[in-house]
């Protein structure tokens, strides 16, 4: 199974994006949850604040379908 996973700020560098800018393709067995993914690309889940599917919130222990383009979002900061 093939996801994409799109982040920006800080997280995007982690994810090493290889698609485009934001963007990294993912093959991943049908059964791990994105928290599992993320491990498996050696990005720390708890860089990730929010986890957007298809315009809608989701935590680490949801498994993707095929296609699925997986949004990160890291913790607000500043200053």
């Amino acid at each position: 199974m093939i996801i994409f996973i799109k982040a920006g700020g800080q997280l995007r560098a982690m994810i090493k994006p290889d698609i485009d800018h934001y963007t990294r393709k993912v093959e991943t067995d049908g059964e791990k949850t994105i928290g599992e993914i993320l491990k498996g690309i050696s990005l720390d889940p708890s860089f990730v604040a929010l986890i957007h599917v298809d315009g809608k919130m989701k935590d680490l222990s949801y498994k993707p379908s095929n296609g699925q383009t997986i949004t990160l979002q890291p913790p607000v900061s500043g200053g």
